[in-house]
């Protein structure tokens, strides 16, 4: 689940950066300065890297900020450019405690240093890890941060962008991804996926490689390789459109307009929007949910998933957005 408001963001076209922070820059590519490169900075059991108390302190403030979902303190945090609101911080980490569970245990996870030479934007491989990181534009040293989040209910990732300005570090971006759905991390849900596909039940397995692919899902400035891989495993059994096409077929007495796979509480499922001539009570969208559930349910490729969420369209309502009569989620085990 994607979730947050706070998005990536270029922060600045060009940076005044101080001489302590090249110095930083020589600590970490001794001898390699002029080379490109991504690296990754180990850290201490406190969490600490030792090479910048200020690096050191912006990143247990960060850590303290999202743990006790304290917007005042992260507000600040953010590169002045990227005039990030209070509101909209007060719900991402409102939204990041709901999902994961508080409270919650956050740690770092990896944190790489992004050696530019000359401020290029242009992606940088971390090899030890098979991602590729993509810095902001003007900065010759910027780190990546991925925070680790452990709730009581999934774990989840955080990637944040650390860039410096004169003598200060600020965040250049913050995107938060869910890791675990259902207590499964992505190579829980693509394990499942090949399962699904020896059983000749494609239809499910790209529904898991989708819920995979969700989860891998860790914004514009962090791409990893896996998540090539497993769009690419899924779009080889079904496209969007494909997989639109086969509910709709199912479904013969509702104008589908849009389908697609989701998240829910125990599980996976299925998603579907459809048009109506004009607008339907509740009991009636209960009625016609449920008929869909069960015809969903009496295939052999959704005995793994868990339901289906219906939502209905007034005239002039676009399927790619939810309308104005909302949704409701029915259970196959009711079926």
């Amino acid at each position: 689940m994607r979730a947050l408001p706070v998005k990536a963001a270029n922060p600045a076209k060009a940076a005044s950066e101080s001489p302590p922070t090249e110095q930083v820059r020589s600590k970490i590519f001794q001898g390699s300065e002029g080379t490109p490169a991504c690296r990754t900075i180990k850290t201490d059991p406190r969490g600490q890297i030792g090479l910048d108390p200020r690096i050191d302190q912006f990143i247990a403030d960060l850590i303290r900020a999202i743990r006790t979902k304290d917007a005042l303190l992260l507000q600040p945090m953010f590169h002045p450019r990227l005039n990030t609101g209070l509101f909209a911080l007060k719900e991402a980490l409102a939204k990041i405690d709901a999902t994961f569970g508080g409270p919650l245990d956050v740690s770092i996870y990896r944190l790489w240093a992004l050696n530019t030479v000359d401020g290029s934007a242009k992606g940088l491989e971390c090899v030890d890890d098979k991602v590729t990181v993509y810095p902001h534009y003007g900065y010759s040293l910027e780190f990546g941060l991925w925070l680790q989040v452990m709730g009581q209910k999934e774990i989840g990732r955080i990637f944040t962008t650390i860039v410096p300005v004169e003598d200060k570090w600020y965040l250049g971006s913050f995107q938060s991804q869910q890791w675990t759905h259902a207590g499964k991390d992505p190579s829980a849900w693509i394990e499942d996926a090949v399962k699904d596909i020896s059983k000749g039940h494609k239809e499910s397995a790209y529904v898991k490689f989708d819920i995979a692919s969700k989860l891998l899902e860790s914004g514009t400035n962090l791409k990893s390789a896996i998540a090539d891989d497993v769009a690419k495993d899924r779009d080889a059994l079904f496209t969007k459109k494909s997989f639109g096409e086969l509910i709709h077929k199912l479904l013969p007495n509702e104008d589908v307009a849009y389908a697609a796979t989701m998240l829910v509480t125990d599980g996976a499922g299925v998603f579907v929007r459809m048009h109506s001539p004009g607008e339907i009570s509740l009991v009636d969208m209960k009625v016609r949910c449920r008929k869909i559930a069960n015809t969903l349910a009496k295939q052999p490729w959704t005995s793994s998933l868990v339901g289906v969420r219906c939502a209905y369209l007034m005239p002039g309502e676009k399927g790619e957005f939810d309308g104005g009569m909302g949704s409701l989620f029915v259970p196959f085990k009711d079926s």
